[in-house]
């Protein structure tokens, strides 16, 4: 938002929920961001939203850019009376994740649809899309992004202080193999089958210390398997400050999220962190499309264990080429996966729209 604004390309005005959502916190606004405030909470699967008619009739407004989802009728709503009166629409959303039964893909063409341009996380849903025949020019990938910014600043911070002092502030032994994750702990993520791993890589002697920087209701249960599996796991709880999470990922050999990953990756490849989660696409985030096995990070078969070991024992022994990777991993990030390209693509993308 920060981007967009400071950009100075198109007159933006943000509306959202100021409220926290399942733990998550929300952006209240600041100094160059003024935020109006709409009301949004889940009722089952269907997403209410209210408070939006002001922003939707405006008459100087000629954009909506609107987050899409065919389970949030105000979504359904805002195209249709967007169109109605004269104004361009725009959807930013996953929206296509994987292949679907023919009346759930015959929904998401319908509800997509009422949208002039559909900016998603990835290249992937516009593949998806135009297999069910949606047409692949209305989709505008925009990727994702973190903070680069602040990040940039934290490790240029942690590049001059060096790999081996850092680990010795945080109480890393120097020569560990250091897998973590930053997330909320949840039977999604898979961190039981983190632990089964690293147990693995000991019977091949291969000691592992795993760092989980995060809450959660799995914290106990995982806490309990790694006693039981005599697996050395640090659980750290819950990190906002972005110079101690740096500090973490940047001692890290490898981030591990077995069963997805999405903005954590964002989060790992900013500080020169590959990344290991698996490689059943139907069944990841649109983030993955940042990890290139061997380069950024590795993908293994979704479940098994002894994938997960082996692809952890690959980055166990790659540590004599941490720089190298540091810098591709940082790379991706730098030339996609960061706020001043992804605002530079919204732009082009309401130009494209508005067909200026």
């Amino acid at each position: 938002m920060r981007e967009l604004v400071k950009s100075g390309v198109h007159d933006y005005r943000f509306w959202g929920s100021l409220d926290a959502i399942n733990g998550i916190k929300s952006f209240q606004g600041d100094d160059l961001i003024k935020i109006s405030p709409l009301r949004f909470r889940f009722r089952g699967a269907t997403w209410v939203l209210k408070d939006y008619w002001p922003a939707v009739l405006d008459r100087t407004a000629d954009v909506l850019v609107v987050h899409g989802h065919p389970n949030m009728p105000a979504s359904w709503l805002i195209g249709i009376v967007g169109r109605l009166t004269g104004k361009k629409v725009i959807f930013w959303a996953h929206g296509w994740l994987k292949k679907e039964t023919p009346l759930k893909s015959l929904i998401r063409r319908l509800h997509y649809g009422l949208g002039h341009r559909v900016m998603t996380y990835g290249e992937r849903a516009r593949q998806l899309a135009a297999a069910t025949g949606f047409p692949p020019n209305r989709i505008v990938p925009i990727y994702n992004s973190l903070d680069w910014l602040t990040a940039q600043a934290v490790l240029e911070g942690l590049g001059a202080e060096g790999t081996d002092m850092v680990r010795q502030r945080l109480g890393i032994p120097r020569e560990a193999f250091v897998v973590s994750c930053v997330a909320r702990l949840t039977p999604i993520c898979r961190f039981d089958l983190l632990i089964e791993a690293i147990a693995h890589l000991k019977r091949r002697n291969i000691e592992a210390q795993v760092i989980l920087i995060g809450d959660g209701p799995e914290r106990v249960k995982l806490e309990e398997l790694a006693r039981m599996s005599n697996v050395n796991v640090r659980f750290l709880g819950a990190i906002y400050e972005e110079d101690l999470l740096g500090a973490y990922i940047f001692a890290s050999d490898v981030t591990a999220s077995p069963g997805k990953i999405g903005l954590s990756a964002m989060h790992s490849l900013m500080y020169g962190t590959p990344v290991v989660s698996h490689d059943e696409m139907d069944m990841q985030m649109p983030e993955i499309e940042a990890v290139y096995p061997g380069r950024t990070g590795s993908l293994f078969r979704r479940n098994d264990v002894n994938a997960l070991a082996d692809a952890l024992e690959y980055w166990s022994k790659a540590k004599a080429n941490r720089e190298a990777t540091r810098l591709q991993c940082r790379d991706v990030i730098e030339t996609r996966y960061n706020p001043v390209t992804q605002a530079r693509l919204i732009n082009d993308t309401i130009d494209q729209t508005l067909g200026g």
